[in-house]
């Protein structure tokens, strides 16, 4: 918005935004509505809350979803960040 010299507010609302119509169309019943969002689950062990694809429905989150098969690399980064992760969530 200014030229890359700016904040990301506008990236940030407009994200915002079609996140917001996402799980509205999810809640008015459409079906196969999956987004990515920071949610309590249990699927990656020891953090509380973590970044996975949901499946929305009228009532919310219906189905959350593992992240999937990562390469090698990968996994060493979510390896080297979850004990961040963990205790940020801790100190909430």
């Amino acid at each position: 918005a200014k030229a890359g010299g700016g904040s990301a507010t506008l990236s940030m609302a407009y994200t915002g935004a079609e996140f917001a119509d996402r799980v509205m169309a999810g809640l008015a019943g459409e079906a196969g509505v999956t987004e990515c969002t920071f949610v309590e689950q249990d699927k990656i062990a020891g953090a509380t809350f973590f970044s996975l694809p949901v499946t929305l429905g009228k009532e919310g989150v219906d189905v959350i979803h593992h992240y999937g098969s990562v390469t090698a690399h990968e996994q060493k980064l979510i390896d080297a960040m979850l004990p961040d992760l963990i205790a940020q969530g801790k100190k909430g």
